[in-house]
């Protein structure tokens, strides 16, 4: 993850403008209880015009996906983790984050100092929890045009053990990321979202 970060370069600041180069991230702290569990978490929480929640990314649901949900914490009196510590561990204590009737998602840009223009990124890594079975979990990325640049799959640990997979591209390419967790009967979250600093579309670099 250390890595990962570094290779995006500096962490940004959560507010509504435009940085050339770096990154941001979601730890699901700046989240209330009021959108945790038991309550429904909205997909465009982290788009927004204002600090902290200028992030440039929203959450959409695709095939049988109903919605989000975030964990709770410790203190707000519902069990953490969903209830399953068995099977899940935070990465950065102590939320989760998962999707809700399916198991796939669009992760979508946006420019965070406009956050109703959609934008690009160089790239997007997330931290998974509890990946047991092969080809239950995988990510792929593609461009403004819907074209796939890449596809890979999450590897595989033990229960409550944690994954990562993160694509870094020369240049903001990537438009939308579609993540599967949790094939099989596989019970996958997620924690931290790590991508390159959303890209205005008019400030693209053309690819070749």
């Amino acid at each position: 993850v250390d890595t990962y970060r570094a290779a995006l370069g500096d962490l940004n600041a959560n507010e509504p403008v435009n940085v050339d180069g770096g990154r941001r991230q979601i730890n699901w702290d700046a989240a209330p209880d009021a959108i945790s569990d038991p309550n429904a978490f909205p997909g465009d929480f982290f788009n927004a015009g204002f600090a902290p929640r200028a992030r440039g990314i929203e959450f959409r649901e695709t095939g049988s996906t109903t919605g989000f949900e975030l964990s709770a914490t410790e203190a707000s009196g519902t069990p953490p983790l969903f209830n399953l510590p068995r099977d899940f561990q935070a990465f950065s204590p102590e939320r989760i984050f998962r999707p809700v009737g399916g198991k796939t998602f669009d992760v979508l840009f946006f420019d965070p100092a406009a956050p109703e223009e959609a934008a690009s990124s160089t790239g997007l890594g997330v931290i998974f929890t509890d990946v047991e079975l092969a080809g239950s979990t995988y990510m792929e990325f593609f461009d403004v045009d819907g074209v796939l640049l890449a596809s890979h799959e999450v590897e595989t640990a033990g229960d409550t053990e944690l994954s990562f997979l993160g694509l870094v591209f020369d240049s903001p390419l990537v438009a939308k990321v579609s993540i599967t967790a949790g094939l099989f009967g596989d019970n996958v979250a997620m924690d931290d979202f790590i991508f390159g600093e959303p890209t205005p579309r008019g400030a693209e670099v053309p690819l070749p």
